[in-house]
């Protein structure tokens, strides 16, 4: 089975890197987190993440919405 993802949509580029920044202080690596953009030369943007487990992409969900995500999914 592969690892669960969930990915945040953020309005703010400040608030996609405060994201990104309390995740890996919350121990995710580096090379689970994906940053990018939703459209080409958008302000949005996502952060996708791969989780250990269904209970570790519930906490980085929490994590990024406490961070100023507008909202989490999980990516197909």
């Amino acid at each position: 089975m592969a690892s669960p993802k969930i990915a945040g949509i953020f309005e703010s580029v400040d608030d996609a890197e405060r994201a990104r920044e309390r995740l890996l202080e919350a121990g995710v690596a580096l090379h689970r987190i994906v940053v990018s953009s939703e459209r080409a030369h958008s302000r949005v943007r996502v952060i996708t993440v791969a989780a250990r487990s269904e209970v570790d992409k519930d906490h980085i969900a929490e994590l990024m919405k406490r961070s100023g995500a507008r909202d989490t999914v999980t990516p197909a």
